[in-house]
C-alpha cells in the first residue's frame, strides 16, 4: 500500500510539474497571466504586451505581442495574425503620429518604448481642422455621385477625404476604412473636423461644430449641413493633421 501511495504521489507531482511548465510556456497561459483585464485597454496591458514585443527579434510571437499592444491603446487589428501586414503598419503609423514620434511605420525600439507608456492623449486638430471645415462648407450644394471625390461632385467618404486633403492630410478612401484607421473620439468630445460615422459605419460626415455635420448623403440630394442627431450615430474618429 505504501508503494502504491508513493507511485500515486510521484505521478501527481509529475503531472503538476508538466502543467506548470505548460502554463509558463504557452501563449494562452501568458495571456491569462496579464495583470489587468485585456478588454479594458489599460496602460498595464499595453506595457505587458509591449515588453514582450522585441524589434530586435521580429518573430511571429513578437509581432503578435506588438499587435496586442496596439489593440490595447485603441488601434484595432483584426485578426491578430503575428505577421507584419499592411493593417499593422497603418496602425503603427497612426500611433506614431499621435505619439509625436517619427512616423516610419516600422517596428522599432522607439515605438515599443512609447507603447510601454500606453495610450496617447487625444490630439486637438484645431489649427488645420478649420481648413477641413471650410472646405466642407464651400462644397454645400454640390451633387452626390457614387465614387466621386470632387471637386464638383462627391460621395460621403469622397467628401471627407477631399476635405482633409485640402488641409494637407491624406486619409483612407472608404467610410469603413476611415472609421477603423484612426483614433476614436467619444461623441461627447467631438471637435470640428472630426469624421463622424453613421448607420453602422456605412456613412460618414464632417463634424463642423454646434451639433452639425456636413455630408454627401445619397443620389438626388446635394451636399448639405444637417444636425448630427438626424442620423444614428455609430462612432467618430480624429485623423491627426
Amino acid at each position: 500500500m505504501t508503494m502504491l501511495r508513493n507511485r500515486i504521489a510521484a505521478t501527481a507531482a509529475a503531472i503538476s510539474l508538466g502543467v506548470g511548465l505548460a502554463l509558463t510556456s504557452s501563449p494562452a497561459a501568458q495571456a491569462r497571466s496579464v495583470p489587468c483585464m485585456p478588454s479594458k485597454g489599460t496602460v498595464s496591458c499595453s506595457k505587458y504586451w509591449a515588453n514582450r514585443a522585441n524589434p530586435a527579434k521580429p518573430t511571429s510571437s513578437s509581432i503578435l505581442n506588438l499587435q496586442r499592444a496596439l489593440v490595447q491603446v485603441g488601434y484595432p487589428i483584426k485578426p491578430l495574425t503575428g505577421t507584419f501586414n499592411s493593417t499593422t503598419r497603418a496602425r503603427l503609423q497612426s500611433y506614431q503620429r499621435e505619439r509625436a514620434i517619427k512616423v516610419t511605420g516600422k517596428f522599432d525600439q522607439q515605438t515599443v518604448k512609447a507603447l510601454r507608456a500606453g495610450r496617447p492623449k487625444l490630439v486637438s486638430t484645431a489649427g488645420k481642422a478649420a481648413k477641413v471645415v471650410a472646405y466642407a462648407n464651400r462644397k454645400l450644394g454640390k451633387p452626390y455621385r457614387s465614387g466621386a471625390v470632387g471637386p464638383s461632385a462627391f460621395d460621403c467618404s469622397g467628401l471627407t477625404m477631399a476635405a482633409y486633403k485640402s488641409a494637407g492630410r491624406g486619409i483612407t478612401r472608404t467610410s469603413y476604412a476611415q472609421l477603423s484607421a484612426y483614433k476614436s473620439v467619444p461623441k461627447s468630445a467631438l471637435q470640428p473636423g472630426d469624421i463622424v460615422g453613421f448607420y453602422g459605419g456605412g456613412h460618414v460626415a464632417t463634424y463642423v461644430g454646434k451639433g452639425y455635420v456636413i455630408h454627401a448623403s445619397r443620389p438626388g440630394r446635394p451636399v448639405a449641413k444637417v444636425k448630427l442627431s438626424t442620423m444614428p450615430f455609430y462612432k467618430a474618429v480624429r485623423p491627426v493633421i
